[in-house]
């Protein structure tokens, strides 16, 4: 780290710090001032996550959540990088889903490319299931369990239905925390089906989740119709559309960091908040709970979902 100089009696500003190689601007710049969290610690914290975080960003078009002036000046999502951040960051002219015009993405893959976003202002990493050499044949589908209620215990009981589902079509899936109240779900998949395919199946076991479970799950679009349920959000299995990356920090009091989970840890009583960038360390000492994932590859099941699932 290197700062400018003082005058005496007074602390040094630092003008800039080095991490994984990128060279962070302002880095004692807080962030979340509640906590004192600041720009490098972010900083910090992608760094350490790095070797957990880059498989499932790597060759992935990238979405930056950005907040230059920390969570309470204005933020914005910023998917087109049309001038490039330079040659050591990635970026693809990618059409867009409108097929009007051209999207400059950053891919993902590279902790100087995470560190970039992050001096640009970036909090939160969102990022796509396919990759960009085969951008209509997702490698994943997700469900995003949203819990109206605004409890996570909701998330977590709706889950247990949503890993039954699965389990009896013969599908793994791994669990992990939004940052939020909710639950994402993740089912890797083989290359085959594309964009369309995957959403109707993802579809299909939502409505079989709202068909078992009527009074805790809904799949209806309209907010003021789900009530208290639990919305289960097929939605996000679309080229273009995204999820926060494993990892990433969330633009929220605490810094919550979206964590990976091992199923039996997805228990109502659980506080998905315990789980933030100060703490994240304690997280890492202990195993990778998708690390299996990232070896499995699963045929998605050949059944007619655009009525739903049959019964099973």
């Amino acid at each position: 780290m290197t700062g400018r100089g003082t005058k005496a009696g007074k602390p040094a500003r630092v003008a800039w710090a080095t991490v994984g190689g990128v060279r962070i601007k302002h880095p004692n710049k807080v962030w979340w001032p509640a906590e004192g969290i600041t720009k490098l610690d972010v900083a910090n914290h992608y760094a350490a996550v790095a070797s957990r975080m880059l498989p499932w960003l790597k060759d992935r078009p990238l979405t930056a959540e950005r907040c230059p002036d920390g969570i309470g000046g204005e933020c914005f999502y910023q998917k087109n990088f049309e001038h490039g951040l330079g040659p050591n960051v990635p970026t693809r002219a990618i059409p867009a889903q409108n097929g009007q015009e051209i999207v400059h993405y950053v891919i993902g893959g590279s902790v100087r490319t995470l560190l970039t976003l992050v001096e640009l202002g970036c909090i939160a990493v969102h990022v796509m299931n396919c990759r960009v050499g085969s951008l209509d044949r997702p490698d994943w589908l997700t469900f995003d369990l949203d819990p109206s209620s605004g409890e996570f215990a909701e998330a977590a009981k709706a889950s247990l239905t949503l890993r039954k589902i699965l389990q009896e079509l013969g599908l793994h899936s791994y669990p992990k925390t939004t940052g939020g109240r909710g639950l994402h779900v993740l089912v890797p998949l083989r290359h085959g089906p594309n964009q369309e395919r995957v959403r109707d199946f993802a579809h299909g076991v939502c409505q079989e989740m709202a068909r078992r479970s009527p009074d805790l799950i809904t799949t209806e679009l309209a907010k003021a119709k789900r009530g208290r349920r639990v919305f289960a959000d097929w939605i996000r299995n679309a080229f273009g559309e995204t999820i926060a990356a494993p990892y990433s920090v969330r633009r929220r009091a605490g810094a919550p960091v979206s964590v990976p989970l091992e199923w039996d840890e997805v228990e109502p009583k659980l506080d998905p908040n315990r789980f933030e960038l100060r703490n994240i360390e304690t997280r890492l000492a202990q195993p990778d709970p998708w690390a299996a994932s990232l070896l499995r590859t699963q045929r998605l099941p050949d059944l007619p979902l655009r009525q739903g699932l049959p019964k099973l």
